[in-house]
């Protein structure tokens, strides 16, 4: 299957692109009974793929609608959206300013090093300070020029972000190639979670915690969920987006963990299906999918259609964080 490329800072462009991703019916014998499909969303673009895309999209066309020169956003040393932004600043004229949760290391991080090519800026500041990313004076406790910027947060977690989400999932009920039971998606945030789930009403949307969050994730999704179902810019089934489905037992220790049995199923997975993953996210929601599977939670024939969220540099963290 082939890579596209997002050439254009456009909303019909990039949704003819989205409605074009492909469907991949997986072959393999780990996910006995049941029938699995990946949307493989990872093929949307080498750099600003999966719904990290997604969640830029109506933040980019914004921020050139606002004729803004600057995106500032946050994340950690390995984070996908701090690639995707620097990738899609470079893309479409925007200079972009990263601010890094933990001090300066000696050797920055493959992904770090990818956005620093791309002509991102870092500024590093303690956990502690990060922790007060989503109060209103964050930017300015850092000192962090904010004249003609426009301010991501952690993830691309705004309501932008969650409309593109939506986008997202009325894209996959348009052009789903069988009548699925189940979406899966892998969640860090609960953004994506909540914005599938309030677009898609002809099947169920499972989430699979990545990481150990308490309730957080399940209350953002439940938030984003209910603010999509009563926004104006978007139409949904209220009457059937009511509630989010989440699985918080298959993090494998919590986030960035990556144990043996995780790396065994990953690596048989890729050798029978020909399809990559990444093992922060996709791993684990497949892992998730086979272990239910193999358990017989579901239905004889059961039709799973899995989100394939992009990610895939961040293989090369293996390599360092072992």
């Amino acid at each position: 299957m082939t890579v596209s490329y997002l050439t254009t800072l456009d909303l019909d462009t990039f949704t003819e692109a989205a409605h074009a991703i492909p469907y991949q019916k997986v072959r393999s014998n780990l996910f006995p009974g049941v029938e699995v499909w990946i949307r493989r969303d990872d093929l949307l673009d080498p750099l600003i793929s999966g719904n990290k895309a997604y969640k830029l999209i109506f933040n980019l066309i914004k921020a050139r609608e606002l004729g803004v020169e600057t995106l500032i956003t946050c994340g950690g040393a390995w984070s996908n959206h701090l690639h995707a932004t620097a990738a899609a600043g470079a893309r479409f004229g925007f200079r972009t300013n990263g601010i890094i949760r933990g001090e300066l290391r000696p050797e920055l991080s493959a992904m770090l090093l990818d956005a620093e090519r791309l002509g991102m800026e870092f500024k590093f500041v303690t956990r502690e300070l990060y922790r007060q990313r989503n109060q209103q004076e964050f930017l300015n406790h850092l000192g962090v020029e904010q004249h003609n910027c426009l301010y991501l947060p952690e993830g691309g977690a705004n309501f932008a972000g969650a409309r593109g989400v939506f986008l997202l999932g009325k894209i996959i009920e348009a052009t789903k190639p069988i009548r699925f039971d189940q979406l899966w998606v892998a969640c860090g945030t609960g953004l994506t979670l909540g914005g599938l789930r309030a677009a898609v009403n002809s099947f169920q949307v499972c989430g699979v915690e990545v990481l150990k969050a308490g309730g957080s994730i399940r209350r953002d999704a439940q938030r984003w969920l209910s603010a999509l179902s009563t926004s104006e810019a978007c139409r949904c089934d209220q009457a059937v987006a009511k509630d989010v489905d989440l699985m918080n037992e298959y993090h494998c220790g919590g986030y960035g963990k990556y144990p043996s049995q995780l790396q065994a199923f990953q690596q048989a997975f890729e050798c029978q299906s020909g399809i990559p993953l990444d093992p922060i996210y996709t791993a684990k929601l497949l892992y998730a999918i086979h272990l239910k599977a193999n358990a017989g939670h579901f239905e004889c024939g059961t039709k799973i259609l899995a989100l394939h969220s992009g990610g895939l540099q961040g293989r090369r963290g293996l390599q360092l964080d072992g």
